[in-house]
């Protein structure tokens, strides 16, 4: 089952400021687990970080 992660517990992972894996997330820089989707007319974007995927992209075992 794929589950989602904050983009701030990801960017902590990922040792990056989370205003920057926002950034890298809307030009695509991590399509391996996730991605920033903006709908038309609107300004905001929401961003979809898969855990499970993440966790593979680090080599790290997802904690129980």
């Amino acid at each position: 089952m794929s589950t989602r992660i904050s983009t701030k517990k990801a960017a902590t992972l990922l040792g990056l400021p989370e205003q920057t894996l926002r950034v890298f997330l809307q030009y695509e820089k991590f399509k391996e687990f996730g991605e920033a989707i903006k709908k038309e007319g609107s300004k905001h974007w929401t961003y979809y970080i898969n855990e499970n995927r993440l966790y593979d992209y680090l080599k790290m075992k997802k904690p129980a």
